[in-house]
């Protein structure tokens, strides 16, 4: 999950990123990239329709206050989940104005965030999560099958919907797709998600569609391990719930 948390106060932004990855963690959420920023300007500067999942904003910043930041991002994105920290009441019927999912007052404890994050619907938020190719077009992660690359263009086998091709280079891609921990290249210009994995037996990888992939030898110990990893994850994250 990729998370922004901007707060003018050096102290609660490092305990909210603090205690926000630990209740992630606690939920069974492991493969997490949450940014900090110390101001909104900051933030707006960074931020891009899509790049995030979940944003906390603290309302009473100098420059642009929270609220404002958030009508900026709530006019080109609707599915990002809005969160406000502050030490007041009084934006509270503005945080309804941008469809804010969470208000918490400060001092903000674990418990609060955890409290939080129960209320977002991780799962289905995971659920929604994309990348944006250079040419525009919008992928949902968990529709991915696999890609394979071939003569500059990549290609991307989905579970529903018709196969996506771009121009991209494989180092490119690779580094778009693998910062999420479910994605692995497992052969030459091949990448799998581990969700979509039925079975994984010695160097044979067979899909939830009934295609089988190989991995090549020199990756094989390191898909294996990665693989076990994500599973035993998938383990604690059921077993929470």
């Amino acid at each position: 999950m990729r998370i922004a948390i901007t707060d003018d106060d050096p102290q609660d932004l490092r305990r909210l990123s603090e205690m926000t990855k630990h209740g992630l963690s606690s939920l069974g959420y492991y493969d997490n990239l949450i940014d900090t920023f110390h101001n909104a300007e900051e933030l707006l500067a960074m931020w891009t329709a899509g790049r995030y999942e979940l944003i906390l904003l603290d309302i009473y910043m100098d420059g642009i206050q929270g609220i404002d930041a958030a009508r900026k991002i709530r006019k080109q994105d609707e599915d990002v989940r809005l969160v406000f920290c502050t030490s007041g009441n009084d934006f509270a019927s503005e945080s309804y104005e941008v469809h804010a999912h969470y208000y918490m007052r400060k001092p903000i404890s674990e418990d609060n965030i955890l409290k939080m994050l129960e209320r977002l619907d991780l799962e289905a938020c995971e659920f929604s999560r994309f990348v944006t190719l250079p040419d525009g077009k919008k992928v949902i992660l968990r529709n991915i099958l696999y890609t394979e690359y071939h003569n500059h263009i990549v290609t991307i086998h989905n579970k529903k919907g018709d196969a996506v091709r771009t121009r991209i280079s494989h180092l490119e891609f690779e580094n778009l797709l693998c910062q999420n921990s479910f994605f692995h290249c497992c052969y030459k210009g091949i990448i799998v998600n581990f969700y979509e994995i039925s079975s994984l037996h010695e160097n044979i990888i067979t899909l939830s569609s009934g295609e089988t992939l190989y991995i090549s030898r020199r990756k094989e110990k390191e898909i294996q391990n990665a693989y076990a990893l994500f599973l035993f994850e998938q383990t604690r994250k059921e077993m929470r719930k």
